[in-house]
């Protein structure tokens, strides 16, 4: 598995995977053409994630590339196939290029309350809970609260996440090409 950076040809799998039904109370998603305006927007990278055979296995969008304090959000990681265990080596890998290749201090995201799976995640890879917005997100004619995670650069460097060489693969994990 490795990431690569997304292209124009990839939004169509990023638009099918945030409109899946059983993501509907979980993702917050964009459309089409939101999508391809981020895409081309300097504080936005969307990277794919892709299996050792070449297929998207998920999607990655970070934003605050351009922050002076060097703090960027995770705004919404994705995977096809959730509980398969693909999307803790994703998140590893996005932690490695964060604070390795990007140099940020802080990495923070938002998790639905009732999405229990990556909330837990998140905590065993060194994330810690600051709060929650209550009711902040809506799908319909519901209300979802976010809980609000980050984790800092020191905390990455002394987590056994951050150098634990898992998963080897011959590829690297990040293609920045």
């Amino acid at each position: 598995m490795h990431l690569r950076r997304a292209e124009p040809d990839d939004l169509d799998f990023i638009v099918a995977q945030e409109s899946r039904p059983d993501f509907a109370l979980l993702v917050g998603s964009w459309d089409h053409a939101t999508h391809a305006s981020n895409l081309r927007h300097p504080n936005l990278e969307y990277w794919i994630i892709e299996s050792d055979q070449g297929e998207p296995d998920g999607f990655v969008i970070l934003s605050g590339l351009q922050s002076p304090h060097r703090a960027i959000e995770l705004t919404r990681i994705v995977m096809k196939e959730p509980g398969a265990g693909r999307g803790r080596r994703a998140c590893e890998q996005v932690l490695r290029y964060v604070f390795d290749t990007l140099g940020a201090h802080r990495l923070s995201l938002d998790v639905i309350e009732t999405n229990e799976r990556a909330a837990r995640l998140y905590a065993s890879l060194g994330f810690k809970r600051e709060g929650l917005l209550r009711e902040a997100f809506r799908r319909g004619e519901q209300y979802r609260s976010l809980i609000l995670m980050s984790l800092l650069e020191t905390e990455y460097r002394a987590h056994p996440e951050a150098t634990a060489q898992r998963h080897g693969s011959s590829r690297p994990p990040v293609d920045s090409s």
